[in-house]
């Protein structure tokens, strides 16, 4: 799809082996914040979300979520070679922000939305990578 400055691109990016391999190692690397920082606000009460969160990134970055500011961590080995890959979809710059999402299972799930963060760029490019599924 190519439409109004949008680009997106669905593929296998990485081999079976390869995503199983990146999915352990997050696994065993990634730590997520306390469920308490990852609440949703809708309608003015607080609602748990049906998934871990996490965020690595550069020094002093933050991600302000339904009135969650979550800070960064430092990046790991790991993040920084999928920063990498993420890197080759950019013409000009690089990414420097991970936010994390671990579904448990199918049960687990965002409905579709639309973000409003406003500490985002509405310009700003979004690669997105899926493991475990």
């Amino acid at each position: 799809m190519n439409e109004n400055n949008l680009n997106v691109v669905y593929q296998q990016y990485f081999s079976k082996k390869e995503a199983d391999q990146i999915f352990e190692e997050l696994e065993r690397e990634i730590e997520y914040f306390p469920s308490e920082m990852t609440t949703v606000v809708v309608f003015n009460k607080k609602y748990p979300v049906p998934r871990k969160v996490s965020a690595y990134g550069d020094k002093n970055l933050t991600y302000t979520i339904s009135g969650n500011t979550l800070p960064t961590k430092p990046l790991i080995p790991i993040l920084i070679k999928i920063l990498k890959e993420a890197n080759k979809f950019l013409k000009d710059g690089s990414f420097n922000y991970i936010l994390i999402n671990r579904y448990k299972d199918a049960q687990d799930k965002k409905e579709s939305h639309r973000d409003n963060e406003t500490d985002m760029d509405p310009n700003s490019s979004i690669v997105t990578f899926s493991f475990g599924v």
